[in-house]
């Protein structure tokens, strides 16, 4: 992908990042901009701040041109490899980015979490229509370092840990909402369709945690509304 720098502008985070700058690259068809990440020392731990480390052939919002990419579950941004720099792609709304080959893609949205608090993030589709789609969210936290209480504890250094999957649901291009995977929560669903759901899951040994069967879940919900 042959990018060509167009401006710098620094400006400043807090937390995380000790410095960061925004640049913004041409590409065919328009521009991507990215943020150059320097990650602070104060971030080493053991553990991973990836579900999978490895740079993949990435698609943004369509275009023919290609990076490879990767998702950061711990900061939630996209990282690309530009001109030999590691970097991270500016977030805007609906933005997805597309691995090629892999079947997976993250788009970044609105939606409200099980708080009932109003978030926007990369997630990840599992499956998408006008009438049912399905979202999981992926991420990654630091668990603090433990020091001993006694002479006979043991230091614990601070490691990066996966969160449980998270699921959302959006109906008829609505709100994008949390969706519990618990058997009582699903058949609630679609109201006045408890029955049916059942039997569906029943008859075709629907896991609600699994990528797969929450495809066919989605598209048989599309059925009843």
């Amino acid at each position: 992908m042959k990018l060509t720098k167009l401006l710098v502008i620094p400006f400043l985070f807090s937390g995380a990042l000790m410095s960061a700058q925004q640049t913004t690259y041409n590409y065919q068809g328009g521009q991507i901009g990215y943020i150059n990440n320097k990650k602070a020392d104060s971030e080493v731990a053991q553990g991973s701040q990836y579900f999978s480390e490895k740079f993949l052939p990435a698609n943004i919002n369509g275009e023919k041109e290609v990076v490879l990419a990767r998702y950061n579950a711990y900061h939630d941004e996209i990282e690309v490899q530009v001109n030999g720099e590691e970097m991270a792609v500016q977030p805007v709304n609906n933005q997805v980015i597309e691995l090629k080959g892999q079947n997976l893609s993250y788009e970044y949205l609105q939606y409200t979490d099980k708080e009932g608090t109003s978030r926007q993030r990369y997630l990840i589709p599992i499956s998408k229509s006008d009438k049912v789609s399905i979202y999981k969210e992926e991420s990654i936290y630091l668990q603090p370092e433990e020091h001993p209480t006694s002479g006979y504890g043991r230091y614990k250094a601070p490691m990066f840990r996966k969160n449980d999957i998270e699921y959302y649901i959006q109906f008829n291009n609505g709100e994008i909402v949390h969706m519990s995977t618990k058997k009582k929560d699903i058949l609630s669903l679609v109201p006045g369709k408890e029955k049916e759901i059942k039997t569906f899951i029943k008859q075709n040994k629907i896991s609600t945690d699994e990528d797969e069967d929450l495809k066919q879940l989605a598209n048989y919900l599309g059925t009843l509304i």
